[in-house]
């Protein structure tokens, strides 16, 4: 199965965080505000460039914003010494087909084209499934804290991959 990515693409890529969102929101497992998935919130001088979109056969398939500075969540980190992951989404149509490592693998490639060695992600502490998912990953957790993004306020678990 050819894959491929994408950071060209930031309409399909919302169409896609805001088509898993709704699934979420469905499945009563709400992780984000729908009305918060908008170009406006999600690309800035952070993001831009780094939304990308996972093809599959040429089919659009998943999502994860691969950044390189985020002084929201990691404030005390340096730009450019970790690549940070956020919004990663993965359609439903494309469930159980190991995407999670597909793109995991994407953004360690891009982490050592740059001489970087890590990637970290968080995640709301209050969903263990998702903790455990990461973790099975090779993520570690590593502390938690209070997190305010878009008007609503999470507890965040921090997870670090080193490689």
């Amino acid at each position: 199965m050819p894959f491929s990515f994408r950071n060209d693409q930031p309409d399909e890529f919302l169409a896609i965080v805001r088509e898993v969102g709704q699934w979420l929101v469905d499945t009563s497992q709400t992780l984000w505000n729908l009305d918060t998935l908008t170009a406006d919130n999600l690309i800035d001088t952070h993001t831009q460039g780094n939304c990308y979109v996972l093809y599959v056969d040429a089919v659009p398939a998943a999502t994860v914003i691969l950044q390189w500075e985020d002084p929201l969540f990691w404030p005390d980190v340096p730009a450019n010494t970790s690549g940070f992951i956020h919004k990663l989404a993965i359609r439903r149509s494309f469930a159980k087909q190991n995407l999670f490592s597909t793109i995991i693998d994407f953004c360690r490639n891009e982490c050592r084209q740059r001489g970087i060695t890590q990637l970290q992600l968080e995640t709301d502490a209050i969903r263990p499934k998702l903790m455990q998912y990461y973790e099975r990953y090779g993520f570690t957790p590593t502390y938690q804290r209070d997190i305010q993004e878009f008007g609503q306020s999470f507890r965040c678990q921090y997870y670090l991959l080193e490689f």
